[in-house]
């Protein structure tokens, strides 16, 4: 004959208690997963802008470091830089292309007459020079930010008023 302990001495958890660390549960996780989305979103547009930088910044470094004229385009939402190398005059992709939008899901726009079409000269300054700061704005759902280039071609990391 086995002993059977009454049920309030029995090991384990009731059916109430079960669902109560379950609907805790779901409360918590229904809290942290706005956040997360608004961090993927903040992340995401963090780094296309390091990425954009990375292009200007190769774009100048590429022309101080051959000491030819380099040429950095922006087509859409993706950008790419090239020089000119050797006698002949061919054209050599030096860096990109990275397409934004398929990466981080963010747009890129030239503005305020912000060309599309960038030179940089041996000296690493843009040629022909702006007359005003170059900006170019990345923009995904409901945020964006701005890059912002001086007229001697150099990248403002603080940014800029639009």
């Amino acid at each position: 004959m086995t002993h059977r302990a009454p049920l309030r001495h029995r090991l384990g958890f009731t059916m109430i208690e079960v669902l109560l660390v379950v609907g805790v549960a779901a409360i918590m996780f229904a809290m942290v997963v706005p956040r997360m989305t608004t961090i993927k979103s903040s992340t995401s547009m963090r780094a296309a802008r390091q990425e954009l930088t990375a292009v200007f910044a190769a774009a100048r470094a590429a022309a101080l470091q051959k000491g030819k004229t380099s040429t950095l385009t922006i087509d859409g939402s993706s950008a790419r830089v090239s020089v000119l190398s050797g006698l002949n005059g061919t054209v050599v992709n030096v860096f990109g292309p990275i397409k934004l939008d398929t990466e981080f899901g963010v747009a890129l726009t030239a503005l305020s007459g912000s060309p599309v079409t960038l030179n940089f000269d041996a000296r690493g300054m843009l040629t022909p020079t702006p007359v005003s700061t170059l900006k170019y704005k990345l923009s995904m759902s409901s945020s964006s930010d701005t890059l912002c280039i001086s007229p001697a071609g150099i990248i403002m990391p603080k940014g800029c008023q639009l």
